[in-house]
């Protein structure tokens, strides 16, 4: 794997985060669920996403530690905690699962999509959750986690950035989104704010699919990662279907924003 010169997210956070814009902190997301999304989309669920597996080089969000990861299909249960407690799906930690009275909960895709809603939490905040120096998580942690503790919102986070890290943290499983409509949400709070911004200046050109190809092409070193699963995932191959963007000037800014907030509220959570 590349040499990641900025560190895991966790630590990249902790040393920039004073700098970082909230443009910054959107495209951490968005390159964070679009990673995510192409592992979802190929059959695979990562199962142990936390700050401290995803790595910065460049700029750029890549996923590391795969040794958890497996094709959805042949996931099993296991017999022990993986990940770090505050990450983890808390229907892993649910009562039934000690005392063998029920099959146990397999970690999935949705569980990934709980832990990606701590990430995003996480970029909003600069510090990884319930976090108090020089102590560690343990299962009191845990099943408060189960019974519905969740981190506070930090001021000044976006209202609409708000929404999408609480629903992919509830704790029903079902009621959490795709990764692939998290993917469209940041996207469409990403293509408000340029909007928005670069009316300003008039000089504004829609490029999301950029933005999702350079993830994706950015991430095809993942394969060196995974043995002999590296021959499942070609991110760099993966072909998606161009969207149309409509040009954007002072006269129709106002019309594409009602438009952008009518696309926001249709995609469903």
């Amino acid at each position: 794997m590349e040499f990641a010169d900025g560190g895991s997210l966790g630590n990249y956070l902790k040393e920039n985060f004073d700098n970082l814009t909230w443009e910054d902190k959107y495209n951490f997301a968005y390159q964070l669920a679009c990673a995510v999304s192409c592992l979802h989309e190929e059959g695979i669920v990562h199962r142990d996403l936390h700050s401290g597996n995803i790595l910065i080089r460049q700029g750029v969000i890549k996923l590391a530690d795969f040794g958890l990861s497996k094709r959805i299909d042949a996931a099993t249960n296991q017999s022990k905690t993986f990940g770090v407690i505050p990450y983890v799906d808390p229907k892993f930690f649910n009562k039934r699962r000690i005392d063998n009275s029920s099959p146990r909960f397999k970690l999935n895709e949705k569980s990934d999509v709980y832990s990606v809603g701590v990430l995003l939490w996480e970029i909003s905040s600069g510090r990884p959750p319930f976090y108090i120096k020089d102590e560690g998580y343990d299962i009191s942690l845990a099943v408060e986690i189960l019974g519905g503790l969740r981190e506070k919102i930090i001021p000044g986070t976006p209202e609409e950035y708000v929404k999408i890290y609480n629903v992919c943290w509830d704790n029903e499983p079902n009621n959490r989104p795709s990764m692939n409509q998290v993917v469209d949400k940041l996207n469409a709070i990403i293509t408000i704010t340029n909007t928005t911004e670069n009316n300003q200046s008039n000089d504004y050109e829609p490029n999301v699919q950029q933005r999702r190809l350079n993830v994706i092409n950015a991430s095809s070193d993942i394969n060196n990662s995974l043995g002999n699963e590296s021959q499942i995932i070609r991110f760099d191959q993966l072909n998606y279907q161009k969207k149309n963007h409509v040009s954007i000037n002072s006269e129709n800014i106002h019309h594409l924003s009602e438009y952008l907030e009518a696309v926001w509220e249709a995609i469903p959570l």
